[in-house]
Formats: C-alpha cells, structure tokens, sequence
C-alpha cells in the first residue's frame, strides 16, 4: 500500500509539474515577438517523498550581453540624429558656392556689355538671389540648433522618467521574493527602462547587492543608486546666431553643453549638445565668413589719389553698414542680415549702373569720373577682387586665405565631410546595434521551434503521469475488491 501511495504522489506531483511548466511555455509562446521579452523556464525541486515541484520561474538572462546592447544602442541613436541634422545642413548651404560663380558669371556678361542695364539688373539679381540663400541658410541653422535645443528639453524630461521608473521597479526587485513568478517580470521591465536610458545618454550598469543595480552615466556621473538623481535643464527662449544654450546637469555636475565637467560621450543628449554647439555654431560662422567676404568684395573705395576715406559699402550692405567688416573678424550673424544694397536695386528706386561707375556713398566713391559707357575698370575689379583671396577668421574651421567662392566651395566640402564621416559611421554603428540585439535575443528570448518540442514533451510527460495513476487507480481498486 505505501509503495502505491508513494507511486500516486509521485504521478500526481507529475502532473502538476507539467501542467506549470505547460503554462510557461505557453506564455512564452505567445509573447516571443514582444520586445524586451526573455525565455521563462521552471525552477524544479525534488521534496524527500520523491515528489517534485515548482520551487521558483527564471529566465534566460546575459548581462554582458545587455551591457554591449546598451553601449551600441546609445552610440547609434546618437549618431543617427547627428547625421539627419547634417544632411539638414547640407541642403541649407549647398547653393550657396553655386550662387556665387552665378554672381561672377554675371558680371563678366556685364564687363562684356559695361553699357548694358538689363545686364547690371542681371548682376543685382544674383546678387539678390545669393543673399536671400545666406539670408535661408542662416535661417535654417537658427531652426536647427532651436530643435536641437529643444530636443534636449524632451530628452531630459524623458531620462527624469526613466529614472524614476527605474527606482520603482528597483525597489520592488530587491525587496521581492525570487521565487515569486512576478520577480522575473520585473527584471524584464527594468531591462527595458535601461534600454530607454541608453537611447537618451550613455550609461555604466553596475550590479547592487539583492539583485539590485545602480546606474552611471558613460563619463562617470551617478544617475541612480537606490534613488533616482535628477537630471536638469533650461531650455533657451531663442538661439539665434551667436547665442549660447545652457548646459545639461546630472546630480549637480554638468554633463552636456557649456562648461560641461563630465561631457556625455554618447546618446541623443549628447549628440543634441553636439549640434547645438559645435557643428551649427561652425557653419554659422562659416556663412557669415562668406557674407563677410562678399560685403568686402563689392565694397565702393575712395577715387582719391591718394585714398583718404575708408571703403563703404557697395552692391552688399547690412546693419553695420557705411562700414566694411574688418579683415579675420567674424561678423556674428550676418548671413542672416545680408541684403543687396538699395542704392544699385532698379525695383528700389537705385540705379544698377552704379556697379560699372561707383558712386553709391557719395562723389568721391565715383571712379567712372568721364561718365563712359564703355568704363569697364570697375566691373574688372569687382570681378578681381571676387576671385582674390583674402583671409578669413580662423575660428571658422576652414583655411584662413582663399577667395570668397573658393571659401564657400571649403565650407560646402566641410559639411559633407562631417555628413559622409557621420554616414559611415552611422552605418557601422547601425550594423554594430542590430548584430547586439541578434546575439542578445539569441541568448536570452524564445525560439518558438524549441518551445514547441518542449511542449510536446511536456504533453507526453502528462499523459505518462496520468497513465501511472490510472494504473495505481486500477490496482487499489483490484486490492480493495481483493479486502472484500
């Protein structure tokens, strides 16, 4: 009798078994294509009565594994939003080398032609054209380093989230019992929030006692550690050309912007900060560079001999305006405040011809004193100085001596490096990312092909237990018909 007691116990614990482990299998079937979702699997233990249980549910985990998925999920999403903010960039300045030759073009017809109105109004259209490109471009990289400013807003209000998230279901994790079916559910929901984090900055996972972790940004920045710290910023109101955004802060030490003491190294914070600060605030300053070389360019000097009076602006002017820009010294923003000169606009009340004869600032500024029609020497010089190179602010990025176009064509090249470098590696990162999650999924998510051999064997396992008792079943009932 107690052999058959003990065999029903045994079936019976049997089917329990199977039918818990059923269930799990079950449920990782039906959640195998849900992100962040690792493989369960049943923890059994064998009691002194030969019986076995269900002691506690696991699951598939790899931290290594998760530190490399975390580490090139940052870097790519980093990236990739630096390399949508270039191609911006690059389309806003592509046009700017091309309207240049336009203007030079246009005033060698007019040099050909020094009689020609309809080929000055020609010259002051370009002209008119090429400063509404400068005025666009200017535009554009205000808008982008706007956004940029902006989206670090978003990201911070999103990584303060995070991180409170992140303390929640900490705290559940280390005060849980690990047997409970629950607790595998909240290491797959903390997974997920530092997933979250790795996309806003780079983070450093450090493991905590009672299953625990504390979270450090990449340069070293305690994020949480027990408690969520806080992470803050203040968005600017405006960011137009020479204006400084304000710096991120993390636990009270600055990691992005201005002055940052720990600089993020990856992440969308970082790569917001980036834009904002380094790469637009470049090209601004490279435009204007250009802006700049153009005002001095088509500047009206004095006819004097010898020279008294200082060069005045001619065909360009802007806010500075009687006075040309000094030469290497950046004139903040003025891309964006470039306009043709009214004085040679036909649709102003100018008179275009200007160009051939000077004269825009006053009658010492008149070189075509006889008043021929025929007078090309301006046109020449205008076209000279065009071409001549002269130096230009060091502070651009670019060589500091070449010609106005020759400069603009140094500025086009400059972004497209930045973008094609950035493409590469963006690319790499990408593929870097995607081969990290494979391997991660791999190691700790559900092949549905295994699952359901498991299930199948799980089945037959069932049906061998229930076998037993209907066995033992049949014998009490023949020991009991045996008694009577």
């Amino acid at each position: 009798m107690a052999n058959l007691s003990a065999a029903l116990t045994q079936a019976l614990s049997g089917l329990r078994v199977s039918s818990g482990q059923s269930a799990i299998v079950a449920r990782n079937i039906s959640r195998a294509s849900e992100d962040g979702y690792s493989r369960k699997y049943a923890g059994l233990t064998t009691d002194l009565d030969g019986s076995a249980r269900i002691s506690s549910v696991q699951r598939n985990a790899e931290k290594n594994l998760l530190d490399v998925q975390l580490a090139s999920q940052s870097s790519a999403d980093g990236q990739n939003l630096l390399l949508k903010t270039l191609d911006r960039l690059q389309v806003a300045g592509s046009s700017i080398s091309a309207g240049i030759t336009d203007l030079d073009n246009k005033l060698r017809l007019f040099e050909s032609n020094p009689a020609s109105g309809t080929l000055a109004d020609g010259v002051v259209r370009s002209a008119a054209g090429l400063a509404a490109r400068l005025n666009s471009a200017s535009s554009e990289i205000t808008a982008v380093r706007q956004e940029a400013d902006q989206g670090l807003a978003a990201s911070v209000n999103g990584t303060n989230a995070l991180l409170k998230q992140l303390e929640e279901v900490n705290t559940k994790i280390t005060r849980s019992d690990t047997t409970d079916q629950g607790y595998v559910e909240l290491l797959d929901t903390r997974d997920k929030v530092l997933k979250g984090l790795s996309s806003e900055l780079g983070i450093r996972v450090v493991a905590q006692p009672n299953n625990g972790v504390s979270v450090y940004t990449d340069s070293g920045v305690t994020l949480f550690n027990q408690t969520a710290r806080t992470v803050t910023f203040t968005p600017a109101s405006t960011l137009g050309p020479g204006a400084s955004g304000n710096a991120v802060f993390a636990d009270g030490v600055a990691i992005a912007g201005p002055g940052a003491q720990m600089p993020l190294r990856k992440g969308k914070i970082a790569a917001y900060a980036e834009i904002r600060d380094s790469v637009a605030v470049t090209y601004q300053k490279q435009i204007d560079e250009v802006a700049r070389g153009l005002v001095v360019a088509f500047a009206e000097k004095d006819a004097s001999v010898p020279a008294t009076l200082p060069d005045a602006v001619g065909l360009f002017t802007y806010p500075g305006a009687p006075a040309v820009p000094s030469a290497a010294a950046t004139v903040t923003g003025l891309a964006s405040t470039l306009r043709v000169n009214p004085a040679f606009d036909r649709s102003a009340g100018g008179n275009p011809m200007l160009l051939r004869d000077g004269g825009a600032n006053g009658a010492a500024y008149v070189a075509n004193g006889s008043g021929s029609t025929g007078f090309q020497q301006r046109i020449g010089a205008l076209i000279s100085a065009l071409g001549a190179d002269i130096t230009f602010a060091s502070d651009a990025g670019l060589a500091t001596s070449a010609s106005v176009n020759g400069f603009a064509a140094n500025s086009a090249g400059w972004i497209a490096g930045k973008r094609a470098d950035a493409n590469a590696q963006s690319e790499y990162l990408n593929a870097v990312n995607v081969r990290a999650q494979e391997a991660l999924s791999r190691a700790t998510g559900v092949n549905i092909d295994d699952e359901m051999s498991a299930m199948l064997n799980l089945e037959r396992s069932y049906q061998a237990s229930a076998k037993v008792i209907t066995i033992v079943d049949q014998m009490f009932a023949s020991l009991m018909e045996a008694v009577r």
